[in-house]
């Protein structure tokens, strides 16, 4: 498996928090890690790794007051492209107002060896209940994109996205607890393309397994 924080993402890492610590303080300051596995990695309905397995790895720095701060890389694999890993940079705010959760934020997606597939997005998420819906605005070549989502009895969640010009999605999942604290996903996902996109329908069943501490 590739080195997913190699120097380059140790150097982001490292920067992220430490702005983050100067902006807000660190009196409240944590910091968390996770890592996952999964037997393919799927973005809104797509394959990023051909069918194949995927590595990810994150951190999480809790700034207090609801803001936030992380990082997250993940193995990918392209037709047609170099990119081999890529690495999310992210900071936030999340919060209640009664019973709606509120969660803004800014994402930076930057892929290794492929620079052409690079990209922003602003994102919003609102809760309430077992529904929440997210609306994202890309820029610098990524799209907008809206996705809800339901939880039934706290069994199942259900989703549907669609993303300006590329197509739509929607998945079911189940996640469980496993032995040592490892969380376990196992999910259906399809992937509908917008005509004129140049992408092909996908659907496929994922599990995946994560641990965070």
């Amino acid at each position: 498996m590739k080195n997913l924080f190699n120097i380059e993402n140790g150097f982001k890492v490292a920067v992220v928090l430490l702005l983050s610590i100067m902006a807000f303080g660190a009196n409240a300051a944590s910091v968390s890690g996770n890592v996952g596995l999964g037997s393919d990695y799927v973005f809104r309905g797509q394959s990023q790794t051909q069918g194949d397995s995927a590595l990810s790895m994150g951190l999480d720095l809790d700034i207090g007051g609801g803001f936030y701060a992380g990082v997250w890389a993940s193995e990918v694999d392209f037709a047609g492209s170099d990119a081999d890993r890529e690495t999310d940079m992210y900071v936030g705010w999340s919060g209640s107002m009664g019973d709606v959760s509120l969660d803004v934020g800014y994402t930076d997606y930057a892929y290794s060896g492929d620079e052409s597939l690079d990209g922003t997005e602003y994102y919003i998420n609102v809760g309430y209940a077992d529904f929440g819906l997210t609306h994202v605005i890309g820029e610098d070549g990524f799209k907008d994109y809206s996705e809800v989502q339901y939880n039934v009895l706290g069994m199942l969640d259900i989703s549907y996205g669609t993303w300006d010009t590329i197509g739509d999605n929607w998945s079911v999942s189940r996640s469980f607890d496993m032995p040592y604290d490892i969380e376990g996903t196992i999910a259906y996902v399809d992937f509908s393309a917008e005509d004129g996109s140049g992408l092909a329908d996908e659907d496929t069943f994922v599990f995946s397994v994560a641990k965070t501490f």
